[in-house]
């Protein structure tokens, strides 16, 4: 295979391999959104429980000490899951501009 051959063969793989990783992208991110989700209700839970724990006429404040350390692990939970998706993300444009580049600067040759 001649080097203009072998150049336009690793080309064409590069559009095929974004592709791929474009389509795994989307079942990645609705895992995400689940774990996002599910992090987001748990402190919206917790932080109710603790309001209701401290409203009361003789406050739990162990309890609603337990509760704000659940709010703040889901919130970690959640900030963890936010930073894999932008990582993710990151990964994803570095792969389609490289691959893009290397076909615009291919094209104009």
């Amino acid at each position: 295979m001649s080097p203009a051959q072998n150049s336009l063969a690793q080309r064409e793989k590069r559009p095929e391999h974004s592709f791929r990783k474009l389509t795994t992208i989307d079942p990645m991110t609705r895992s995400i959104a689940k774990e996002l989700n599910e992090c987001l209700c748990g402190i919206v839970i917790n932080a109710s429980t603790c309001l209701h724990i401290l409203a009361a006429d003789s406050p739990n404040l162990e309890g609603a000490r337990e509760t704000a350390r659940r709010t703040i692990r889901c919130s970690n939970r959640a900030a963890e899951a936010v930073s894999r998706l932008s990582a993710l993300i990151g990964e994803t444009n570095k792969s389609m501009t490289t691959a893009g580049d290397s076909s615009v600067s291919g094209s104009s040759k």
